[in-house]
């Protein structure tokens, strides 16, 4: 099969938040403040040279990366198309202007629009701040010009999906380019450390899907010049692109199916930096792992999938 033309790469494993549904704290030790190294990422792209578009995110914080400048200089000198979702914290003026300069498309994380609501999921962060933050990222993108999409994140839950409407509202006043709304769901599998103490989080939130459906379905008629896109958290009843088309790669260089199952711990296809991407790629582990997509013989790593 041929080498894919589009991956996702996490920079770093780093993070300053502690979000109530991220699985960053199901963690192995051994991957914990974790960053990428231009010597790295040189590698990869060395190891699949078909490279067009990466996406800079896994379960850390990109701008935390120390190199992340240096990583994307190399790629935008090679055409590499690059996106990211931020949680907005390091979005300072002088960073605003890096990210407008690398990123074709940046994605911040915005889980509620009421301060307290947003400061309870997103621990540690400040609304007040993350605002201030994104609003500068419009004002200095229209100011110079910039090409680059913005848009914001949003983890519906039983937490803040009655917030919708009003995070709509609030991306149509600032004129963003996009929304994306993906519903939250348990990203741990069975067996993994967090994987019990998150079910009933989930249930709860499972309760409004009906109704977050609904608030996105009216929002879409109510701004059309919006695009309002919706991860799905339904039973997967549909093959999956992913391992046909590109690949998650973690900062240690594990190659996983997607985004959504990124711990090497509970499946990989193998290590870049240990072996050759295209013996990966087209290694036995892949094909067998393509088949059972081919034939809908679902597993518990793709079931449930909110992608």
């Amino acid at each position: 099969m041929p080498l894919p033309k589009a991956i996702q790469l996490e920079p770093t494993t780093k993070c300053n938040f502690s979000c109530v549904a991220c699985t960053r704290k199901s963690l192995p030790k051994s991957r914990l403040n974790r960053d990428l190294t231009v010597q790295d990422f040189q590698h990869i792209l060395e190891g699949i040279p078909t490279l067009k578009i990466i996406k800079m995110q896994g379960l850390g914080e990109p701008l935390i990366n120390q190199h992340i400048w240096e990583i994307l200089e190399y790629g935008k000198v090679r055409g590499i198309k690059f996106s990211t979702t931020t949680n907005g914290s390091l979005l300072n003026p002088v960073n605003i202007r890096k990210v407008l300069k690398y990123f074709d498309s940046i994605c911040v994380s915005i889980d509620s629009t009421n301060p307290d609501t947003f400061e309870y999921i997103r621990r540690g962060a400040k609304y007040e701040n993350i605002m201030r933050n994104l609003k500068s990222l419009i004002e200095i993108k229209r100011e110079i010009r910039a090409k680059t999409e913005v848009g914001v994140n949003f983890v519906a839950s039983h937490l803040n999906y009655h917030e919708i409407s009003s995070l709509c509202s609030m991306a149509s006043q600032l004129r963003l380019n996009f929304i994306y709304i993906v519903e939250v769901e348990n990203w741990t599998t069975p067996g993994e450390k967090e994987y019990l103490s998150t079910l009933e989080f989930i249930r709860k939130a499972r309760r409004v899907k009906a109704e977050i459906r609904r608030l996105i379905l009216e929002n879409r008629k109510k701004y059309r010049e919006l695009p309002i896109y919706h991860g799905d958290s339904s039973r997967r009843k549909m093959k999956c692109s992913w391992c046909f088309s590109k690949c998650f790669i973690t900062v240690d260089g594990y190659v996983t199916p997607c985004c959504i199952r990124m711990n090497q711990n509970v499946f990989n296809f193998g290590n870049i930096f240990n072996e050759s991407f295209n013996n990966i790629w087209n290694g036995e582990k892949m094909r067998k792992f393509r088949l059972s997509m081919i034939k809908d013989e679902l597993n518990p790593v793709c079931d449930r999938c909110p992608d």
